[in-house]
């Protein structure tokens, strides 16, 4: 950098500076949930006389449009007004060099693009900006390590077991470290980003700490756990995109450069959940049921005993039926059209297919059409490999409570075990994996709002489809952990994925909650399994005792429920029986068109009784 030249710091705003809140279609943005970290960040640049920028994506807004949002937010005065590159007035968006290109002519550094600086979460687009001699930061908390000419290391700190009941987190929350994932026996893992010095210290403190890769290897890459085969066969162990491969799991933790793909990296091998996308996230360091981080734990003290169900209750309830379960699913798998007034089948709700966007704005229409009114429609945008992906949610506000139980599935789709396979334009039906999981959301939400209408639910409850699951959990990590730095009182999770393939009898299904990191989490998780249990025989008696899974649960960390308990939160998954076990003997039965174009079939009673079960206890967790 030229020591005689003031740095030009540039911001993207979405999952950098805060969450975008977005209205559903036609898209608006309403207001942004800043990050607590975020002012203090600002104000120490500020301090030092920097320039202080905003390079952003910003759909149809105006430039009146984005000041009213950043000041509402608190961040307006922070920047320089010349600095401001909002898409939808320069008339060209990210990751496309030339609005960075732009942005450096603006801070007058056309010829010396080393002193601008692109801080932003998306990989490929800090990549764009250092191809074209930027520098970039990964994380807002690291600006001024870099700009300081600190290096960048990808690190696993394990904590000695003569620490681990000592206050260690605080430690490393004080050092320019930003978490990543945290894993191991009460958390006592740690894969992070550090500054070289960060490394030194933590090393002087005790802790052992493991660099992987290569120096500033974080600049340019975002990290993926892959699970399942060690690819010896292949040579993919010999990539130099592998950071980690620890000896005693069958695991890879690889460094993906910002011009590639997940995709690239799907194995026959793998079963469901076979990769995660692993997000830069302060939260992840701040213990269970402390400070922002505390979570609502009443359901320890509930009843064994359920509630019972009133007549109109299970009348609305049992309006869950396969017909209303296969009204959805065909219009989310392409059998039927996705909109009759269009006429448009989709092929695929992969997120590289342009039928994605298609899917999101259903979701939303549909959701705002069941809920005629009561409920609040938002969209949640992530980017993703320089793309913007929507989560979509939907809200019906408690009459007496701020607490929140949340009724989730995802929304995206792939066939990458069809070989040869073109996300873009191949089919990717995913009626199982997880349209069954769609519809199942959707025909809850109309139970529920029917029920609230006679009788006011007492807790918010929030119908949520995620985005990109298949690439790692993306959309309900963002979601996740947008929640949790807002301190949000989710007291109950219950994720669908996959609940429509049953062939061969018992009618059995399974219901995960195991989580190693946290006993406190797993014990509020294995709450709301019980009460699902409990509820098969007033809703779902066709079914089988579910088979409920804790420590060690062949799902943990394998669907988005897993983005919760990382938080702190209660959260159970609820599936078709995919995994043998958790008893000897107990039986399985995997779905042979798994991640193909094949994909087509649910078996729609059984879908529908899981959906059943799973509306009486939310409306239960909701009320109670």
């Amino acid at each position: 950098m030229n020591e005689t030249k003031i740095p030009a710091i540039f911001f993207d705003i979405g999952h950098t500076l805060g969450t975008p809140k977005i209205s559903p279609p036609p898209y608006r943005l309403e207001g942004l949930d800043i990050y607590p970290y975020i002012p203090n960040v600002l104000q120490e640049l500020k301090e030092k006389y920097l320039q202080i920028g905003i390079i952003s994506n910003t759909g149809n807004e105006t430039e009146d449009d984005m000041k009213r949002v950043l000041e509402e937010a608190g961040i307006y005065s922070f920047f320089k007004q010349n600095l401001l590159i909002y898409s939808s007035v320069v008339g060209v968006s990210k990751p496309s060099p030339e609005i960075f290109q732009l942005a450096a002519e603006r801070a007058g550094y056309t010829n010396a693009p080393e002193n601008c600086f692109f801080v932003g979460e998306d990989s490929k687009e800090r990549k764009v900006a250092n191809d074209l001699g930027w520098q970039v930061v990964p994380h807002p908390r690291l600006v001024q390590d870099v700009l300081n000419s600190e290096h960048l290391r990808y690190i696993r700190i394990t904590v000695p077991a003569e620490q681990s009941e000592q206050p260690w987190r605080s430690v490393i929350r004080g050092l320019s470290v930003v978490p990543l994932y945290v894993k191991g026996e009460k958390g006592n893992q740690v894969y992070a980003i550090a500054t070289t010095s960060s490394i030194l210290t933590l090393t002087k403190q005790g802790f052992q700490v493991k660099p992987l890769g290569r120096e500033d290897d974080p600049l340019t890459t975002e990290v993926y756990l892959l699970r399942d085969d060690r690819q010896t066969s292949n040579g993919f162990l010999n990539s130099k995109w592998v950071l980690a491969s620890p000896p005693e799991e069958e695991e890879l933790y690889v460094a993906l450069p910002g011009d590639h793909s997940i995709e690239e990296c799907h194995f026959e091998e793998s079963f469901h959940g076979h990769n995660l996308k692993l997000l830069p996230d302060l939260s992840l360091l701040e213990p269970f049921g402390e400070g922002r981080n505390a979570r609502i734990a009443s359901f320890l003290q509930t009843s064994t005993v359920e509630p019972s169900l009133s007549d109109i209750e299970l009348e609305k309830l049992n309006q869950i039926t396969p017909d209303s379960i296969r009204g959805y699913l065909e219009r989310y798998t392409g059998v039927k059209p996705l909109d009759e007034s269009r006429g448009i089948n989709i092929k695929s709700r992969h997120i590289h297919s342009p039928d994605i966007s298609l899917v999101t704005e259903a979701l939303a229409k549909d959701l705002e059409k069941i809920g005629g009114g009561d409920f609040s429609i938002r969209i949640d945008r992530f980017v993703h490999e320089g793309r913007e992906l929507d989560n979509v949610e939907a809200e019906l506000r408690g009459s007496e409570s701020e607490e929140i139980v949340l009724v989730t599935a995802h929304l995206d789709s792939t066939a990458n075990r069809s070989r040869p396979y073109d996300a873009e334009s191949d089919p990717a039906p995913g009626a199982d994996d997880d349209a069954s999981g769609i519809a199942a959301v959707l025909a809850i939400a109309d139970a529920v709002k029917q029920i609230a209408a006679i009788k006011p639910s007492k807790r918010t409850i929030r119908f949520v489809l995620f985005n990109a699951e298949e690439h790692g959990l993306v959309g309900s990590k963002a979601y996740a952990r947008t929640q949790a730095m807002l301190g949000a009182p989710i007291i109950g999770v219950y994720q669908m994925d996959m609940i429509g393939y049953n062939v061969v009898p018992p009618r059995s299904f399974e219901v995960h909650v195991g989580y190693r990191p946290s006993a406190d989490v797993q014990a509020r998780s294995l709450v709301l399994a019980e009460r699902i249990k409990r509820l098969i025989p007033k809703v779902a008696s066709d079914l089988e005792l579910p088979q409920i899974y804790t420590e060690p649960d062949p799902a943990a960390g394998r669907s988005d429920h897993a983005s919760f308990h990382e938080h702190g939160y209660a959260a159970c998954i609820t599936s078709e029986d995919y995994f043998i076990g958790p008893e000897p003997g107990s039986p399985a039965e995997n779905n042979p068109n798994y991640h193909t174009d094949k994909d087509t079939f649910v078996d729609f009673d059984y879908a529908a009784d899981i959906t059943r079960v799973n509306a009486a206890a939310v409306w239960v967790t909701a009320n109670a």
